[in-house]
């Protein structure tokens, strides 16, 4: 999730500003084997920031110290950053994407990204688990994959992929498969020792780690969410580098990504490099076409990560800002556009195929379904989740004072709050990145009530079920699982 709000929290990284505090926090949880924080650590210290809780949103009421909810509503949280894992590690922080799947023997199996990397200038040479099964010893990114009974309750977590960088969402498949997307393109140059900037996908279903490869096909740029057309088998992906371009891969065999395919980008027919940003109209239908990545690995993308964007717009394709998440719905994609529309606090959008009986079609429609003209409505739409009614869920990531779960219901027109993290986090952390601060931890620097802020939620998805909404509190990290009567709110 990086974007020209975060760049400015990497610029802040660069001059300094944390010091030491950076070195020492790294080394917490570096070798995945540092001892968790204590109980009775963090105790003192939500009672001791209890006093940044900002006032609740309309409709909501505390359903608990992390959360409030709609009446009625409830949830349990596990796998919090620090909290000792099954095999041994402790849980890594800065929890993002995440992919929820039917266990064969009852509950679920909830993967879940991890954005360690260039994305918030963790040093090359970093790596999380087990360096055997890492695809690059030099790069700490990861997923960790959770079983989950029908209850909410963790049962078993272990690392499942590592050695990628900057994992960021992705999405589920429809032959059940995990595609967690890297969100950088960073190098050798870097201090990785391999190349960034891919795709990888990850079986949910094993109980143990194994070595995973790119699908360097898919492209490598910065990658950030993606969604399956369950008939064709195209994975729709945005780009999180404003500005940015939404692209499409056809694989060869679907199914079978790894088999190869075709990269694409979208284009609006007629209208050569088309501004989505600014001057649209909710509901006009704008036709689509696509224009293939001659080189959807550029040898340069270290050096410049907008190497694929670049051959796009040459072609003529579409213009973006802050693609960010996407789902499928029915018979279409749904994506964002972050920092989007007149007002600059993002737009929802939904592309729609013009295939029929699942073939290929090398034209759609583009269509505008949302613009947020008032942040208190709606500011800066990240992640993305179909609810069990067809609405969908949006992770907030705007102003950290204000940060918000929201949904948009089925008839598109509609925008609720449906969740509100009350986890004061020192806004230092948030602002620099600094995802790899334990906040029960405390330091010289930051005291816990110096200048207090609310994380972004991230990686929203409901179990296949419909009973539960898994979510992420980014920072410091803390996995959500709220249930409740969706049908009562519209969702």
């Amino acid at each position: 999730m990086v974007s020209m709000r975060k760049m400015r929290r990497r610029e802040f990284l660069r001059r300094g500003a944390l010091g030491a505090v950076g070195t020492a926090a790294i080394g917490a949880w570096g070798s995945g084997l540092a001892t968790p924080a204590s109980a009775s650590d963090r105790a003192n210290t939500r009672q001791t920031i209890r006093a940044g809780r900002r006032p609740l949103a309309p409709g909501l009421v505390e359903a608990g110290p992390e959360l409030a909810l709609p009446v009625g509503f409830s949830y349990v949280t596990l796998g919090r950053f620090g909290d000792a894992m099954s095999d041994g590690y402790v849980t890594p922080p800065i929890h993002d994407g995440m992919g929820v799947f039917a266990n064969p023997g009852g509950g679920y199996r909830v993967i879940r990204n991890h954005e360690l990397g260039d994305s918030n200038d963790i040093p090359g040479g970093s790596v999380f688990g087990d360096r055997a099964t890492a695809w690059d010893r030099g790069a700490p990114g990861c997923t960790v994959t959770l079983l989950v009974d029908e209850d909410g309750n963790l049962v078993s977590d272990w690392v499942s992929a590592n050695g990628t960088d900057s994992n960021c969402s992705g999405t589920e498949t429809p032959w059940g498969t995990w595609l967690s997307s890297e969100e950088t393109t960073a190098g050798p140059g870097d201090g990785r020792r391999k190349p960034h900037g891919y795709m990888f996908e990850i079986d949910p279903m094993l109980d143990e780690p194994v070595l995973v490869k790119p699908i360097k096909a898919m492209g490598r740029f910065v990658h950030e969410a993606a969604a399956v057309d369950p008939e064709t088998a195209v994975v729709y992906l945005t780009e999180d580098d404003n500005p940015d371009c939404f692209y499409r891969y056809v694989p060869d065999v679907p199914g079978d990504l790894a088999k190869g395919g075709v990269l694409q980008a979208l284009r609006i027919k007629g209208q050569r490099g088309y501004n989505t940003v600014i001057g649209q109209t909710v509901g006009e239908v704008l036709p689509v076409n696509w224009v293939t990545i001659d080189d959807p690995d550029p040898a340069d993308a270290a050096d410049n990560p907008r190497a694929i964007l670049r051959q796009a717009r040459m072609k003529g394709a579409a213009r973006f800002m802050s693609g960010e998440g996407a789902t499928w719905r029915d018979d279409h994609v749904v994506f964002d556009s972050s920092d989007g529309g007149d007002f600059g606090h993002g737009q929802i959008w939904k592309y729609r195929s013009t295939s029929k009986r699942g073939k290929l079609a090398e034209e759609g429609e583009l269509t505008l379904l949302f613009e947020s003209t008032d942040k208190r409505v709606l500011d800066l739409p990240d992640n993305l989740a179909l609810s069990p009614g067809g609405g969908i869920v949006i992770a907030e990531d705007g102003d950290d004072r204000t940060n918000a779960l929201r949904a948009l219901l089925p008839d598109d027109e509609t925008m609720i709050t449906i969740g509100q993290n009350l986890v004061p986090v020192r806004r230092q952390i948030i602002d620099a990145s600094g995802k790899l601060y334990d906040p029960y931890v405390p330091n010289d620097d930051f005291g816990p009530g110096d200048g207090l802020g609310h994380s972004e939620f991230a990686g929203p998805r409901f179990s296949p079920d419909g009973k539960w909404l898994f979510v992420n509190i980014q920072v410091p990290g803390i996995t959500c699982a709220i249930t409740g009567d969706w049908d009562s709110i519209g969702l």
